[in-house]
């Protein structure tokens, strides 16, 4: 079975846009284990129980916890729950490559070119379909939030275990009993808001990749600020998805069981958030895309004078 056929389409940013498959992994990388403390951190600041309103999620905020933590607990304290975060990593990773796998394979029996063939290999070829690509992107972004909850236990897990004083009970031993004890969809808390984060930011991250790329290719833009663009770009974009990642990770820990913050309703949640650290956020990274736009902006007019200038 051959995929449909070639409907005329050039590459442009409609096709660029879903190039790259949604189950792609990345190499490991030391700075998960690195940042592991600014998790812990977040979790405490927003889940602490006893802790009432959520804290500042500002720098001194952040410092002060850091140092609270360490004082107390020592750096095991710092990567509490580290080894269920990398085992989540760990899962979630090996189960996209067997998807891609498994769905690359089904895609060669039917005879269609590689997803991650580059579409200009693929127009050379006669086999370019924007729709179908859509299809085949689609169908691997659904595949990939099934296993992102899939594997959300473990994922749950390693965020109530910061929030929890008994280091009595195994990790098994406290997801039974949470799904013993509230049933089996208590183990997936907080998933729609952690699903709806992540979809969000993809997005954002896609239409703003796309709208970069289309004004570079116009402008002569050359790759070195267009990374740069990109980088500031997705700063602003994750301070607009936190608030929805922040309900995420609070309704993760939340329960009736003893030693966890008891559940609020979804207002009195959003409401508890740290607002006025995520507009100082926004304003911030804000200034610095502003500012690296103006000087790339600054750069490319003296790029045009001097080629004016040799021209004459």
């Amino acid at each position: 079975m051959a995929p449909p056929e070639p409907s005329g389409g050039k590459e442009g940013s409609g096709l660029s846009v879903f190039r790259n498959s949604p189950l792609a992994v990345s190499y490991p990388s030391p700075l998960l284990l690195m940042n592991y403390p600014l998790v812990v951190t977040n979790v405490k600041n927003l889940c602490e129980k006893g802790s009432g309103r959520a804290k500042s999620s500002s720098l001194a905020g952040t410092i002060r916890l850091l140092r609270e933590t360490y004082s107390t607990y020592g750096l095991p304290g710092l990567y509490k729950g580290c080894h269920l975060y990398v085992l989540h990593q760990a899962i979630r990773d090996m189960l996209r490559m067997a998807g891609e796998f498994g769905v690359s394979l089904v895609e060669r029996r039917l005879g269609w070119t590689p997803f991650v063939q580059p579409a200009l290999q693929d127009a050379a070829a006669g086999q370019v379909d924007v729709p179908s690509r859509k299809k085949r992107f689609l169908s691997r972004l659904a595949l990939k939030y099934c296993i992102d909850g899939l594997v959300y236990p473990v994922l749950l897990a390693s965020t109530r275990v910061i929030v929890l004083k008994n280091e009595e009970e195994s990790t098994w031993q406290r997801l039974c009993e949470w799904g013993r004890e509230e049933g089996l969809l208590s183990l997936f808390g907080g998933l729609t808001a952690s699903l709806l984060s992540t979809a969000v930011e993809e997005a954002m991250e896609m239409i703003l990749a796309a709208c970069i790329d289309r004004n570079a290719h116009a402008s002569n833009v050359d790759v070195a600020d267009k990374l740069v663009l990109k980088a500031c770009g997705g700063s602003v974009v994750s301070v607009f998805t936190a608030p929805i990642n922040y309900v995420g990770v609070i309704q993760r820990c939340q329960s009736n069981l003893p030693g966890l913050p008891e559940p609020r309703p979804l207002w009195s949640t959003v409401k508890g958030l740290p607002w006025r650290g995520s507009l100082n956020q926004l304003l911030m990274f804000g200034g610095i895309l502003a500012l690296n736009v103006r000087l790339i902006q600054w750069k490319l007019e003296l790029q045009a004078e001097e080629a004016d200038d040799v021209d004459e």
